[in-house]
């Protein structure tokens, strides 16, 4: 539950963030922001409890940045008032996956201390 929060507070962040930041990244009406966080999350939050037991850290953020990745650029390109080129969503999927990795290393941090006392 707790990564589901946090993923719904980070994920629209990152993309107002970017919107700011690269010129290859537009977003001007908040339902792309919406749909993006309502679609991502659930799915990020899915996929650690598949993958994060089962995977290294690495490889769950390379599933991670090609989810994220994928998912921006499409629903970008199908939305109104949002503009996203490929290196726009690229920006957009590292800086989501870098997020994801501390989250991920928190994750696996309180398994280990719940797993030992």
């Amino acid at each position: 539950m707790q990564s589901l929060l946090l993923k719904v507070i980070s994920i629209p962040l990152i993309l107002l963030l970017c919107t700011f930041w690269f010129e290859g990244v537009s977003f001007n009406k908040p339902l792309p922001f919406l749909i993006i966080t309502i679609i991502l999350a659930p799915l990020a939050v899915l996929m650690e409890y598949i993958f994060l037991p089962r995977l290294s850290f690495w490889l769950t953020f390379i599933a991670d940045f090609v989810l994220s990745y994928l998912l921006v650029y499409l629903i970008s390109s199908f939305m109104a008032g949002a503009y996203v080129s490929l290196w726009g969503a690229f920006l957009i999927a590292l800086a989501y996956s870098l997020v994801e990795l501390l989250i991920h290393k928190q994750i696996v941090s309180d398994q280990m201390r719940h797993s030992y006392s």
